[in-house]
Order: structure tokens, then sequence, then C-alpha cells
């Protein structure tokens, strides 16, 4: 037993005040005077004053100008002299006028603005007999309403000036007006200004065999029913709630979050019950002013409250994943805990959207001997992959350029609607739920906390790879004759790469390719100085955002028909050697293809599976009568830090062009033709370079950082527009630009 002394200190101490934050009202005299009927009809304003105050109540007062208008006043019988001064009042204020009361007991009549200075006694409401009449201050003490929340439903009501003060200290409000307004204003306040909690039913709670924290999804479930019922939006969960969780921060978030679910406009009884959960008891208090919604809180509760005997028995469990793929999440599962999967639950499905499927990736054209033309057989979504031929059976071997269909956007739902049980460890099942990006967990509670929180450690956000590009066409000469890579040392060589060249006519591969890493910045300084005597020309300049471990690619080009066959008209035997029926064209595609598969590291080392080329439009075949193609391709795998800059090389091209120019008629006479004209033959030989840069991106402020940098480019190439316009000079073009790590 505690002894006296300590049992006292814990007892609580109160310290009762008077009630008392500001002086009592003083007496305010009331006007006085026999009772009277009038009537004025458009009576000026001046001459109402003067009859009402001088003659009737017998008053002293003054008119402050301008005052000026017309009033129609009038009485069926007698009234007091105090009503009169009422009615006064509000014919003044319906021309915009006000009268003050001073504290010697004259009455100015005048506008607002002009009287403000005029001092005049503080009335308060008193409830022992009317406002004292007048234009000024009222102080309106609160008892049991917040003077903010009062104050909140009176501004609507009054004027903006008429709401000089919300002291909250206090406790009261401060308004400006006649009394008139002031009894009206006065009437709402008493009809809000009640005991709350008198009228209020509270009811606690105690929960046996659950706590806070399990109540909290099961309460948030009916709120999320309820908002999707009326058609609002639905909230959704931040993270899934862990069953039985321990110690008093997670009580405290539970509690929290709980509170959130029950008092937000989503939940059915939003106002008419209030639910506290309180962690630290185990309790919840619910308060609501109907006395009946006590008793469905209880039968709703008793519902959720029941024995699970310990967590000992399984139950389902779910955990929403956050970042990742909830199949692949399964399957890693399966292989952590040694488990059984199902062979539907072996399709990986690794950085895939929830909602969305992988498409199958072909093999490379580089690696294929078909019979399909380059561009063949593509796959949905692959934009440069319709159509089958090409130059027909074997003309350029290669199906399925690229091979790697964009993901579609078809649900989950339509390629499986059921979800299989993925792993089976001993009574541990788990499923994976594609539809809701989902895993199903079906354990005792100490089974599924140790799942849960090895798959919190999985369920990272993914890696992405800014991917900057840059295929530019160097022309060659003097120095370069040979090729760019005699211009840089073999210091600067790095890794080894391999080049592939079409084999179409016109096309020469230079006998090698090469990769180089710019570690220096020596490369940047090479095609700077190529690009002021105007030897670069930038094919294309890509920028592209991709996920770790998965395919980017990029096109752009056009499409070139090909004539693929002919029908003729059959006159007997015979074909009709006339003009054809019908011809069959398709489509090949030109331009520059680019396909990047990024792989990082834990230390930003970057590995990049490189497919590049680059389809020109050539010369008239004599025999056919077709276009030719010259294609420019290069496959590699090479690897570079995050940030740096590497360079795929070596394709070089010869191109041979004869040129004739003369006096028409004359430059064709045989023997002295040439007399009349000029034969020229021009030779230009350009190399192809690949610039790749890749930057690794984990975090969301580096993205931001990414796309604020990507603006900054674009608002600098329109300034360089403006600039060009102006002076009417043509900006040189940059072609490169990269960034280095020492």
């Amino acid at each position: 037993m505690l002894a006296p002394e300590i049992r006292a200190r814990q007892e609580p101490r109160l310290l009762r005040g008077d009630d008392a934050v500001i002086a009592p009202p003083k007496p305010q005299p009331v006007a006085q005077g026999a009772a009277h009927t009038f009537k004025f009809e458009e009576a000026p304003i001046s001459e109402v004053v003067h009859v009402m105050l001088r003659d009737i109540l017998r008053v002293s007062y003054v008119l402050h100008q301008p005052v000026a208008g017309s009033v129609t006043l009038a009485t069926r019988g007698p009234v007091s002299a105090d009503d009169a001064l009422a009615m006064l009042e509000s014919a003044l204020l319906a021309n915009g006028l006000v009268m003050v009361r001073d504290t010697r007991g004259t009455y100015h009549v005048g506008k607002a603005d002009v009287l403000r200075g005029i001092g005049s006694p503080v009335r308060q409401p008193s409830g022992k007999g009317p406002l004292p009449a007048g234009y000024g201050a009222i102080v309106v003490p609160l008892q049991f309403i917040g003077a903010s929340e009062m104050a909140a439903i009176l501004k609507p009501l009054m004027p903006a000036e008429a709401l000089a003060r919300v002291d909250n200290t206090r406790n009261l409000l401060v308004l400006i007006g006649t009394r008139v307004q002031a009894e009206g204003w006065l009437d709402m306040v008493n009809t809000f200004d009640v005991n709350l909690l008198k009228g209020m039913s509270v009811g606690v709670f105690p929960l046996k065999h659950v706590t806070v924290a399990e109540v909290e999804s099961a309460l948030q479930l009916l709120g999320s029913a309820s908002v999707a019922a009326t058609g609002a939006a639905t909230p959704q969960p931040a993270a899934p709630a862990r069953a039985g969780s321990a110690g008093a921060q997670a009580a405290s978030g539970a509690a929290s979050g709980l509170a959130q679910a029950l008092n937000s406009d989503g939940f059915p009884l939003r106002g008419a019950i209030r639910v506290m959960p309180i962690a630290r008891i185990n309790s919840i208090l619910v308060v609501t002013p109907r006395a009946a919604y006590l008793d469905e809180a209880r039968r709703w509760i008793e519902k959720l409250d029941q024995p699970t005997d310990n967590g000992a028995e399984p139950g389902l469990h779910i955990y929403k994943v956050q970042n990742g793929n909830a199949q692949h999440l399964a399957s890693v599962l399966s292989g952590i805990f040694g488990g059984t999967a199902s062979p539907t639950a072996q399709q990986d499905n690794t950085g895939v959207a929830p909602g969305l499927r992988s498409a199958t990736v072909s093999t490379p054209s580089w690696q294929q001997q078909g019979a399909n033309g380059m561009w063949g057989s593509g796959q949905t979504g692959m934009a440069f992959g319709s159509g089958t031929g090409g130059f027909g059976a074997g003309t350029f071997g290669t199906q399925n350029r690229f091979g790697a269909p964009l993901a579609t956007n078809a649900p989950a739902a339509q390629a499986n609607a059921s979800a299989p049980v993925v792993a089976q460890v001993g009574g541990v099942r788990v499923m994976a739920d594609t539809l809701n990006n989902s895993i199903l967990v079906w354990s005792t509670t100490g089974e599924f906390q140790k799942i849960e929180s090895t798959l919190k450690r999985l369920d990272l956000p993914p890696t992405q790879v800014l991917i900057e590009a840059t295929i530019i066409e160097v022309t060659l000469g003097d120095d370069l004759k040979y090729g760019l890579q005699w211009a840089f040392s073999d210091t600067h060589r790095h890794g080894a790469g391999s080049g592939l060249v079409g084999q179409v006519p016109g096309a020469s591969g230079g006998g090698f390719s090469y990769t180089l890493t710019d570690s220096l910045g020596k490369l940047r300084l090479t095609l700077n100085a190529l690009a002021d005597k105007s030897l670069i020309k930038v094919i294309s300049s890509p920028s592209l955002m991709v996920l770790d471990n998965q395919v980017a690619t990029m096109a752009v080009g056009t499409q070139q028909p090909i004539r693929t066959g002919e029908t003729n008209y059959l006159n007997g035997t015979n074909v009709n050697q006339g003009t054809p029926i019908t011809t069959n064209y398709q489509y090949k595609d030109t331009g520059v293809q680019l396909q990047v598969q990024p792989s990082v590291n834990s230390g930003d080392l970057v590995t990049m599976d490189i497919n590049q080329s680059v389809t020109d439009v050539g010369d008239q075949d004599t025999i056919t009568g077709q276009r030719t193609f010259l294609q420019r391709q290069i496959a590699s795998k090479v690897a570079v830090r995050s940030g740096q800059a590497i360079v795929l090389g070596g394709l070089i091209k010869d191109n041979a062009s004869t040129g004739k120019s003369g006096v028409p008629f004359l430059q064709d006479i045989p023997v002295l033709g040439h007399l009349f004209g000029a034969t020229t033959t021009n030779n230009a030989r350009t190399e192809l370079l690949v610039i790749i840069t890749p930057k690794v991106v984990r975090t969301d402020p580096e993205i931001r950082e990414i796309s604020e940098e990507l603006r900054d480019r674009l608002k600098g190439l329109h300034l360089l527009d403006l600039r060009d316009s102006a002076t009417g000079l043509r900006a040189p073009v940059t072609p490169l630009q990269t960034r280095t790590t020492p």
C-alpha cells in the first residue's frame, strides 16, 4: 500500500478560476418616452431624424454630412420609444447610414466611415434586456463552442468588416454593427453555443482478441466501399497492415491510420459518429450524437474482435506490392524458402508494370538465317515489326530485325485469369494476384511476419537508366582517310566490339570496328574540331529512359515502297504482256534504329547490349529497276561507368558518283562530243559513330533533376533559335554533349 503522501501526489490537483475573462458589461440606458404613432412617406432623412430624436425621444443629436436620401416609415399603432429607435436604425441602414450614441448620450447620424472615430460604449449580450441602440462594437463571450468555429458559421451571414476579432484565448468574438444586425447574429450564436458534450453519447470498447492495427484494415474497407458506391475516388492504403504488430511506434501509426480512415470523407457515418483508437489501452472510443449508434458500433466491433488462437491457426494474409511485380516476387519466395512452384509461375514478368504483360523477345536478326525479309515477322506493338518479305527469299536473310516487341496494354486478366499457386512450403502457400499486384499468403501470423519482412526487403523501387545516344557521320579526308580510330591514342581504347555491315553494293566496313571510352575528353575535343570544319553530320540524338535489364528501342525514319509482285491478264496459255492488273508493294523501313538493354550492378557499372542500324536509300538497280539500300549495323556488348561516354565506330562508307554536263545535243556527238561537255567524278568517304552515355537513376530527386536538365536544354535551343533569327546567322551544331566521371 502506498504512503498517504505518495498517494496524495498521484491525485489530480485542480485550480479552478472564476470564468471572468472580460470585465462585466456596464449598464446602458434604454430609450425613454411615451408611445407614438407616426407615418413618413418619402420624407428627407434629416427631417425624419429631427422628428424622431428631438420631438419624440427628446435627445440631442448631430448630423454628419453627407446625409442624403428619403425614408418611408409608418406604424399601425403606438410604439414604444425603444421600438421607434430600432425602426429609425433600420431606415438609416437602408440608406447607408448608421447611428452612434457616444459616452455622453449624444446621438450621431452619418456614414460609418465618418463616425468610426467617435467612441461608443461597448455592448455585451447579458440576457437581462435588449442591446442598447446604435452602431458600435459588440463583445460576444462563448460558452461551449470555439470562437473560430462560430466565426466560420457567422462569416457568410455578415459583411466582411463586421467580424472585427476572433479571440481564441478568451473564446469570444468582437462584432461591429447596428443593434438590428447584432440581434440576428446573436440568435445564430445562441443556436450553436450549447453544451455539445451533454448531448453526445460516448462508448469505450476494449478489444480482447485483436489489436487496433488489425481492426484498421476492416474499417478502411468499409470506408472504401462507401466511397465506391457514391462514385467518389477510393482512397488507397499507404501500406499493408501488419497483423499483431507490437511496440509503441507501430501501435501509434496504426491508431493514426485508423483515425484518418474513420473520419475521412469516405467513411459512411462521418459526422454522425467519431471513432478514436486508443492504442495504449487497445480500445476504441466512439462519440456520436445519436445513442442508437453506440449499439451499431458495438455490433461491428464484436464481429471484428474474434479470437484467433494467438496466431497458431493459419489464415489469409495480403501483401500489396508497392514497387515490383507480384508474380516475380512470389517466384523469388519459392526459391528462398525451398518451396515447389507450379509451371505457370515460372514465367518471369520482371520489370513489367502492374496490369501489363511482357512480350516475347525474338532472336536478333543478325543471329538468324531466315527466308523472310529484312524487317520481317514483327509482333504486336513493334513500330518496325509489321509485314513479312522485304526483298523476298533471303535478300537480307534476317527475321525480326529488333525482335523485341513493346509491351502491350492488354490486362493481365486476359493472359491469366486465375492466379496460380506459385510456392508451397509445408502448410504455407503463396499465391500471386497479378490483377491486383498483390501476394496472398496462407500461413500463421508468425510465419507471415517472416515472409512480410522478406517481401519488404525485396519490394524496392526499380533502377532506371537514362540512355543518351548520338549517332553521327564524319566525313573522312586528309589525316582521317583511314578512319577516326587513328585520331585517338591507344591509351583511350578500351574493351572490344563487333560490327557488321550489310552485304549491299556500295558498303564498306573498313576492315574493322572498335570501341572507345571518353575518359579524358579527347573524343569531345576531336569531334568539336571536326565540327568547326563542317565535317560532322548528326543523324539522330535520342534520350531514352529504361528500366534495368529491359530493352529500350528507338526508330526514326521513313518507309520505302518496294514492288514485290505483279498480276497480268491470261490470254489462252500466254500471259498478256500489257499493263499489269495489280502490282503488290511492301514497305521497307529506313533510317535509324537503336536498341539498348542496360544492366546495372551495385557500383553503377552499366553493361549494355547495343544493336544499332542505319539504313539509307541507294541508287536504282539497273536490273530490277528498284532502289538499293545501304545498311550499316553495329552489335556490341560493352561496360561503362554511369555518366561516361562510350563510342562504337569503324563503319566506313565509300560513295562514288559521276556527273556529266555540257551543251545539249552537241555533247552527244560521237568523237567530238567531249569538246562540248565535261564529266566529273566525286568520291566521298564517311564513318558512322555511335556515342552512348548511360546514367543510372535510382531515386525520385534524380528523376526530377534529369527532367529539369532536359527542360533547360529545350530553353537553350529556343534562345539559340531567337538569336539566329535576330542575327541572320546559322548557329554551329554541337555534335556531342557528354558528362564524364573522373
